[in-house]
């Protein structure tokens, strides 16, 4: 039986090392284990500053999200929807991630007086992502 490997076509890279000293310190001041604090550290987050603002992010700290492509569009057919009466359907995803996201939307969106449904698709039988049935 012939075995054919695939050539990878990246190469693997690593963060440089840091030495316990540098990140101990940090994960003493705020309560961190050591592997949470080592990974922090090795993703930028070095100093007090930059781990307060990751920890404890303000709403100053989040991109405009006008910054988005049609942004005012989607805003505005929401407003709409609200207005009128009409029923938004949330389209969510099987993960954990899109499950959380389309909870959080629909109980936003409820809050601001909207009627939502969320539909979490089956992967099974709905396939991966938005489809026409």
């Amino acid at each position: 039986m012939d075995v054919f490997l695939i050539t990878p076509t990246y190469e693997w890279q690593f963060a440089p090392q840091v030495e316990d000293a540098d990140f101990t310190k940090i994960a003493k001041k705020a309560g961190l284990g050591p592997e949470v604090a080592r990974l922090l550290f090795e993703r930028g987050i070095q100093d007090e500053k930059s781990l307060k603002k990751f920890l404890e992010p303000s709403l100053e700290d989040l991109h405009d999200p006008y910054l988005l492509h049609d942004m005012d569009k989607a805003v505005e057919r929401i407003r709409q929807a609200i207005e009128e009466g009409e029923n938004i359907l949330i389209y969510g995803d099987y993960d954990a991630d899109g499950m959380t996201s389309a909870s959080i939307i629909k109980e936003s969106l409820e809050q601001l007086g909207a009627e939502c449904r969320v539909y979490l698709p089956n992967r099974f039988t709905d396939g991966y992502g938005p489809n026409a049935s």
